[in-house]
């Protein structure tokens, strides 16, 4: 008999909702929360996928007020990271006051940071989050701040960080992160698609920009691994595969997605590539699956 474990988070990294003059758009926002919340085990908001570095103090404030009320305290990551540390802790006694139990913060970015920056800045946000679990977010291709896993077990340490996500790079060295952090700390992934490998080298699951379009493929994948259920897992890898080769795994995909799902106008508040005409008719017809609708009606 297959053996059945915890099933695998999957937290859908939330996009930000702006309508055609770019202006935060709450009620889409609570909206899709509300459709979005029996469908997946959480959200993560206001962090790459939300374009957090285009949003205003209060636009933050706003959208994690509404994640908030949707999914509850329990289900929610609130990123509070910033190029600031005065800003991030700002940002962390906003969502803090709001109700939030559990944030992330990316490291500094822009200027270089070294292990002692990136601690004393962690240090900063745990300090303003007081009971609130604080996690680090890693990205290094964003960032410009590389942190080795080593280095981040020793903040860690040092900080108490609950766990971290990790993406880009650092997702890729998953299980050198796991290896090296105190039993118990909490890891995700950003790479949405390799959820059984990050099960099977000991992380807790993913946070999926691509699940907040197309939640299903992603949420029974994790149900599949967690029952050692292997055909289940092969159909629904395939599917979350699918998902990836369509959107390719970018903000403007998963936007023009939900645009085509009922969400939104599509419309980013930072610059973004096109996306060129085959794409965007592999991402009509893929919404057209969900919805019944074809993209030509």
């Amino acid at each position: 008999m297959p053996q059945t474990t915890a099933v695998p988070e999957v937290l859908a990294a939330v996009p930000t909702f702006f309508d055609e003059a770019g202006e935060l758009d709450l009620g889409v926002t609570k909206a899709y929360f509300a459709r979005l919340a029996s469908r997946v085990d959480g959200v993560f908001v206001c962090g790459t996928t939300g374009e957090f570095p285009a949003l205003e103090r209060g636009e933050r404030r706003a959208v994690a007020r509404a994640a908030l009320e949707a999914f509850g305290p329990e289900r929610v990551v609130v990123h509070v990271g910033a190029a600031a540390t005065r800003e991030s802790v700002a940002v962390t006694r906003d969502a803090v006051a709001l109700g939030a139990r559990r944030v992330a913060a990316l490291t500094p970015y822009y200027l270089p940071a070294d292990t002692g920056a990136v601690l004393r800045h962690f240090a900063a946000v745990a300090d303003a989050a007081g009971p609130a679990a604080v996690y680090g977010y890693l990205f290094s291709e964003r960032t410009g701040v590389s942190v080795e896993p080593g280095e981040l077990a020793a903040v860690a340490a040092e900080t108490g960080l609950a766990g971290a996500k990790l993406s880009g790079l650092a997702a890729d060295r998953f299980a050198e992160y796991v290896a090296a952090l105190p039993p118990g700390s909490r890891l995700w992934s950003g790479s949405d698609t390799r959820l059984a490998e990050v099960v099977r080298n000991g992380g807790a699951g993913v946070v999926s920009g691509l699940s907040a379009a197309f939640p299903e493929p992603f949420t029974r994948l994790a149900a599949a691994v967690a029952a050692g259920d292997t055909a289940a897992e092969r159909v629904a890898q395939a599917r979350a595969d699918e998902v990836l080769a369509t959107l390719g795994g970018t903000v403007e995909g998963i936007k023009l997605a939900l645009s085509h799902l009922g969400h939104g106008t599509g419309a980013l508040r930072m610059p973004a590539p096109d996306i060129a005409q085959e794409q965007r008719r592999a991402i009509a017809h893929l919404a057209s699956l969900r919805t019944g609708v074809s993209p030509d009606e």
